[in-house]
């Protein structure tokens, strides 16, 4: 936002004696302050998981680093190593095969004109990232949450509240989540989601998906899921048959400069969806 200097000029001051006088003088107000982005209430659901998963501790960390598969329908959607700042600001993936996908913080690139054809580029590079980082990213701008409500799944309870999002937010604003939290360590244990790229809001709500977070390791002091699993969803039942499998290893925190995520050489622009 660019400063604004306000300029009050010719300002006229009547004095009244038997003699109106009138007095000219040019002010000018101090410049304005940039206004802080607007952030969304904290609510005591999303600060329980945030405690849980050491956000101070993780984001004290310049980026994470891990070795990342995701399946679906014994199919390899994606291999390779994944590093992105921990603030969600610039992510790097770098496929088994070589090729690269980059977000600099404005523009995704792909290190080959086949990759950034891919409808899915943009997907795999903004999806996995947020879905390893959804613990931190809780309260980012633009974050609408529902109360609280216990859903159960078995024979146990779970708080889950609804995450929406402001439009424009992302490539797809009209995702939602719902996010299910372990009643013991309020650690995340969920999330029931739609996908709406590609095919829009109406056909993805027909059919909710769940990523269930499983397997955690510590990581200085930082708990991760090493696995998530995906399964279908529906409010009554919750999670069911499992229908993909993600695993992540080997993660670390690691220093990296801006000019890691930068455009790779002959790297092409991947556009937005219908862009």
């Amino acid at each position: 936002m660019k400063k604004i200097i306000f300029l009050l000029a010719t300002i006229s001051i009547l004095t009244s004696c038997k003699e109106e006088k009138e007095v000219e003088k040019t002010v000018e107000a101090p410049a304005a302050t940039e206004m802080p982005e607007a952030k969304p209430e904290i609510t005591a659901f999303t600060n329980s998981i945030e405690l849980a998963h050491k956000k101070e501790t993780f984001l004290s960390n310049d980026a994470v680093q891990y070795d990342f598969t995701v399946a679906f329908g014994g199919n390899t959607l994606l291999d390779g190593k994944i590093t992105q700042k921990t603030d969600g600001s610039m992510v790097r993936i770098d496929n088994k095969d070589g090729s690269v996908i980059v977000f600099d913080g404005d523009k995704v690139y792909a290190s080959n004109e086949e990759l950034a054809a891919n409808p899915m580029t943009r997907f795999y590079i903004f999806t996995w990232s947020y879905f390893f980082a959804m613990p931190y990213k809780l309260n980012d701008p633009g974050t609408q949450w529902t109360g609280e409500e216990m859903l159960t799944y078995g024979d146990t309870q779970y708080p889950t509240s609804k995450l929406s999002f402001d439009n424009g937010i992302g490539d797809t604003s009209e995702d939602w989540y719902v996010v299910y939290k372990d009643p013991k360590t309020n650690v995340l244990d969920g999330v029931a989601y739609i996908v709406s790229f590609g095919k829009g809001v109406e056909a993805a709500e027909e059919e909710p998906h769940f990523a269930k977070y499983e397997e955690l390791t510590v990581v200085d002091g930082v708990p991760f899921a090493s696995k998530w699993s995906f399964r279908n969803w529906n409010k009554e039942e919750g999670y069911t048959n499992e229908i993909g499998v993600a695993s992540i290893t080997n993660v670390e925190f690691v220093e990296t400069a801006a000019t890691f995520y930068a455009q790779p050489e002959n790297g092409v622009v991947v556009s937005m969806p219908g862009k």
